[in-house]
């Protein structure tokens, strides 16, 4: 009687750990071993920002001597955890198999959950989540602080802080707030330059040229481009006026509209392609089944690739141009500015991000208006132009 038992628990136990799902993240890791350190830092009493450090080419061993990239996703409330690191730059895809192409090659990578109650990062009480932009650099400053005191030996290391979207628009203010932290000895870090992607910084500019390159890429008819094209002036005339609040409800009503004439169907940032929202679930489910008891962070957070708590919290502020941030870093610094763009994205469409771009200003406006366009590595895939050194 006691054999049979034994033997029967020894089946039961087989039995569960054969229904037990494989971890494809865990896999990966042992295909390609890859060096990183994961923590939170509590950037306010009850306010905690998680980041996760990948070393550069996998190894901590000279790291150090590599450039970091300081990584500001966008929304807000998008978490760079998931969404900069398995679908866009780190070492794995959103399928857990190993990147041909990864930022982290040669390269350290710093991705942080920002602001507060994103991603992995959390508050005790959704009361201290913030509510500007300017309260979201300065959690972001606070924590770059107590990085570089946890990382001592990246004090020298060349650095960069990289945003996309919304983050484009952190990441200027950072930039500035940063700079001023390191003028008053405040904070030791080799700070060398900042860099936009599809950046939501002049809110105006890139709202006036969605309705016309929508229309133009047959995305919306002329129904929908009269229609947006009026509500994209109004909110123009309420940003000039600094009513904020209003323009933010025009530019809810914009999107709506243009969103019911797509049949909700349409991927804003590259709109050649699909909705991804089907991947994006898939990913909050791999986040939370996988990669969340991998690192055995708090494991009471549901991770969802966007935090509308986080998002709405910063409502009153979506609209804020910060255009005028990045006009202080390019006439009082020496730091490096870099604005990119895709062709196909309809949120921050190119024309409008040329047009801000060029409308900046400081003192190499003319030179850089003036500068000879280039094809990138010498293909006719895309274009670079420059200004300084």
């Amino acid at each position: 009687m006691s054999t049979r038992f034994i033997i029967l628990i020894a089946l039961y136990i087989l039995v569960l750990a054969a229904c037990e799902d494989p971890n494809p993240y865990l896999e990966a890791l042992q295909q390609r071993p890859w060096k990183s350190v994961h923590r939170y830092v509590e950037v306010r009493p009850g306010a905690f920002l998680f980041y996760w450090l990948y070393y550069a080419d996998g190894t901590k061993t000279d790291a150090a001597t590599k450039p970091l990239i300081i990584w500001i996703q966008g929304g807000p409330g998008n978490a760079a955890s998931g969404i900069g690191n398995f679908c866009e730059l780190g070492p794995f895809n959103k399928d857990m198999t190993p990147r041909n192409h990864t930022w982290v090659k040669g390269r350290n990578v710093l991705l942080i959950d920002h602001p507060v109650g994103t991603g992995f990062s959390y508050a005790v009480n959704k009361s201290l989540y913030v509510t500007s932009d300017k309260d979201a650099a300065k959690d972001l400053l606070r924590f770059t602080k107590a990085f570089f005191k946890i990382h001592k030996e990246f004090t020298n290391t060349p650095t960069y802080i990289i945003g996309q979207s919304y983050g484009g628009k952190i990441t200027a203010r950072l930039g500035y707030f940063l700079h001023m932290a390191i003028k008053r000895k405040h904070l030791k870090m080799n700070f060398k330059g900042i860099g936009i992607g599809g950046g939501w910084i002049d809110t105006k500019e890139s709202n006036i040229q969605q309705p016309r390159f929508l229309y133009d890429m047959g995305i919306i008819d002329i129904r929908t481009y009269k229609t947006v094209t009026k509500i994209a002036k109004n909110i123009s005339n309420l940003i000039n006026t600094r009513h904020f609040f209003t323009a933010n409800q025009l530019d809810n009503i914009m999107f709506t509209a243009i969103i019911e004439d797509t049949e909700q169907n349409i991927n804003l940032e590259n709109v050649n392609q699909p909705s991804y929202d089907a991947a994006l679930q898939k990913l909050n489910h791999d986040m939370n089944a996988f990669v969340k008891p991998t690192l055995n962070v708090n494991q009471s957070i549901n991770w969802v690739h966007l935090s509308f708590d986080a998002y709405y919290s910063l409502i009153n502020s979506f609209v804020v141009p910060g255009i005028k941030f990045l006009e202080i870093l390019l006439n009082n610094t020496n730091l490096k500015v870099v604005v990119y763009n895709g062709n196909l994205d309809a949120v921050t469409p190119l024309c409008g991000a040329s047009n801000w771009v060029h409308n900046l200003k400081w003192h190499g406006a003319e030179q850089f208006m003036n500068a000879k366009r280039l094809p990138i590595r010498g293909e006719w895939n895309g274009f670079y132009k420059t200004f300084g050194t």
